[in-house]
């Protein structure tokens, strides 16, 4: 049984999409007969008891994240686990750390979500973003090879079993679902609620948070005064949530892949540079409207402003069905080569291991 090694941190300004999207191909690698494994400096508890209820090993490593120090961790544990293949995840692995584990042995896979300039010195590059230039890719990766597109965009389990059963009409899910990713950096979920709920009585509002997410008391003490309002705390339910929605308001990042797979009609807000691309592709695709939010993290954009904005665009699209529609539509398209199938993360999983040593 091949052991691979999967490096990557969540952090309340990280966000914790790197270790779920880690999540998706380790199931993936599992059903394929490996034994994955994870390795983290910085992983909250509430993230690290859900991986291990998952059935995965979760080593911690001596920090700071991104240090000689972690890099020679990670190599001696994968030399301890005889691992044939390691999986690195985030932005704060630079090159020197790269380059330094890439002498290590074992062959890397490296996610990555950026516009494909920079060497990353792995054997294996995933991009799942809607807008990729492989040129780039090529030439400053020319020896990996590059799984780049949608195709590849990594998701768990629940969603491939998800998109294999029947979908709700669109026009008799009342509900609405508001996720803002693990860990909110943007704080949108609490205004968006207040705002939202006493806006829409009759429509079931399914608040998403993970639980690092440092609101996660404000938001479930806000939502418990509407009754319309159900919060939901690191759900293992979350393909049965989208199912049901009539339509979400959601961060443009990995969300975006799950909520294409099962074809919901979907506000996106932007609040990081690195979403502005695919979050474009789709919107001009007319496969979802999008908020450019940026800013907001660093406090050059007012909280309020953005949430007001955001809600009025939620609730118009919301009052018109066929605008809902016409993006489910748009989104479930398989003929653009831009379809999320729900399969990425099996793609994935099948290329590292023929790879792995």
């Amino acid at each position: 049984m091949t052991t691979i090694l999967i490096r990557a941190d969540a952090t309340p300004s990280m966000g914790t999409g790197h270790v779920m999207r880690c999540l998706a191909v380790a199931e993936a690698l599992v059903e394929l007969g490996a034994a994955p494994r994870f390795a983290a400096v910085d992983l909250p508890p509430a993230l690290t008891q859900r991986l291990a209820a998952a059935g995965f090993t979760v080593d911690a490593l001596p920090g700071p994240a991104a240090t000689g120090t972690d890099a020679q961790a990670l190599a001696d544990l994968a030399r301890e686990t005889g691992a044939g293949a390691v999986i690195l995840d985030g932005y704060h692995f630079l090159e020197p750390y790269r380059a330094a584990l890439a002498t290590r042995g074992q062959p890397v896979m490296a996610f990555d979500d950026g516009p494909g300039t920079r060497p990353l010195h792995a054997s294996l590059v995933v991009n799942p973003g809607a807008v990729i230039d492989a040129t780039a890719y090529g030439t400053a990766n020319p020896d990996a090879a590059l799984l780049l597109g949608p195709a590849y965009a990594p998701l768990r389990a629940e969603f491939r079993r998800a998109r294999g059963a029947a979908l709700p009409p669109l026009d008799q899910r009342r509900r609405l679902l508001l996720t803002f990713g693990g860990t909110d950096p943007a704080g949108l979920t609490l205004p968006c609620l207040k705002r939202l709920a006493p806006a829409l009585p009759e429509v079931g509002l399914d608040v998403v948070v993970g639980g690092s997410n440092p609101n996660t008391a404000c938001i479930q003490a806000a939502g418990a005064r509407h009754p319309n309002v159900t919060v939901h705390v690191e759900t293992p339910r979350m393909a049965e949530l989208m199912r049901d929605a009539g339509l979400a308001l959601s961060a443009a990042g990995n969300t975006l892949g799950e909520l294409a797979c099962l074809a919901v009609p979907t506000l996106l807000v932007v609040v990081v540079d690195n979403q502005v691309s695919s979050a474009g592709a789709v919107a001009a695709a007319g496969k979802a409207q999008v908020i450019d939010a940026r800013g907001i993290i660093s406090g050059g954009a007012d909280k309020a402003a953005v949430a007001d904005r955001t809600v009025n665009a939620t609730l118009a699209l919301w009052a018109d069905a066929q605008a809902r529609a016409n993006l489910s539509l748009a989104i479930a398209r398989s003929d653009d080569g831009q379809a999320v199938d729900g399969q990425g993360a099996v793609r994935i999983a099948k290329a590292l291991l023929s790879l792995a040593m």
